[in-house]
């Protein structure tokens, strides 16, 4: 299996305003800067993994159209597997409105496009893929029975799954022993336990009662106060990098591609989260999804940099 991730998920285009503030309802924001990236909690996922050092596999659905073939372009270029890709010629390539302020802090509206026909069907066509990997990604943006079926293809042929449940969304996955990673915010981690989560102690109690419902492992990501994992081990607390946020935008992607590249590395789950933490440290200080992702030189270079 030489240590092969297999990443199922979305693909979008990013058209990212960086302004003064977030709008309110019905207010213009003038002064904006305007760029146009790729991004999707998948590709942004599978792009970090790739970059950290991991073999990676990415399965998407794409538009036919000049979008759809710049981000296979792309996905080579990090010298990703893009062979499971399909593209469809009756559907765009999905769209995400990002805005961005002063201080990182962004606001994002989806529009699923080619993402949302991802199949059953096209799961089952990539079973022998997801039998020969290592590891299995899976996240919240494209439909929930797809992700059931790579769930259960998974569990058929004992292949440990990491799922960033993100975005929450209105059909509720089953969270059970098929999930071997559990990778969550604080918004996220209160939405599934039912409890505030603002601080380390309520995260820790948080991932705790998640994993209490079967996942092997539950990681809570809090930001600039870290991240937070429950194990079998006991709990375990990672702090957060300092740095000057710029847009906080696929973050949260970084962390969870660079993670599952080291633990196919076989590394701690301790380390893992701390190399993890690194790479989302020096997405947060650039502005958009993939070009803010740093490849592994960059990440070790980071982490020498923090120790000296």
């Amino acid at each position: 299996m030489d240590n092969r991730i297999t990443v199922i998920g979305s693909s979008n285009v990013d058209f990212i305003m960086k302004v003064p503030h977030l709008p309110a309802a019905g207010e213009t924001v003038t002064g904006g800067e305007y760029v146009q990236v790729f991004g999707g909690k998948g590709a942004n996922t599978a792009t970090a993994a790739s970059r950290a050092g991991g073999q990676v596999t990415f399965m998407t659905c794409l538009g036919d159209d000049h979008f759809g073939h710049q981000m296979v372009k792309n996905f080579r270029a990090d010298r990703m597997d893009t062979s499971s890709i399909r593209f469809l010629d009756d559907q765009p390539c999905g769209t995400a409105l990002i805005m961005v302020d002063s201080n990182g802090e962004n606001c994002i509206s989806v529009a699923a496009g080619a993402n949302g026909a991802l199949s059953v069907d096209m799961v089952q066509d990539i079973e022998a893929v997801i039998s020969e990997s290592s590891l299995v990604m899976l996240q919240m943006e494209i439909p929930i029975s797809a992700n059931e079926e790579v769930l259960r293809i998974a569990e058929e042929h004992g292949r440990p799954v990491l799922l960033n449940y993100a975005p929450v969304l209105e059909g509720i996955l089953e969270l059970d022993s098929r999930i071997a990673f559990l990778v969550i915010n604080e918004l996220e981690a209160s939405t599934l336990s039912g409890h505030p989560v603002s601080n380390q102690p309520e995260a820790s109690a948080a991932a705790e009662a998640l994993r209490s419902r079967g996942p092997k492992n539950v990681l809570i990501t809090l930001g600039g106060d870290g991240v937070v994992a429950a194990t079998d081990q006991g709990l375990v607390h990672v702090q957060a990098f300092e740095v000057e946020p710029v847009d906080t935008t696929a973050a949260g992607d970084t962390f969870c591609g660079c993670l599952g590249a080291a633990i196919v590395e076989g590394l701690a789950l301790p380390v893992a989260m701390r190399q993890a933490s690194a790479a989302a440290a020096i997405c947060v200080t650039r502005v958009g999804a993939q070009p803010s992702i740093p490849d592994r030189d960059e990440m070790e270079a980071f982490l020498a940099l923090s120790q000296a």
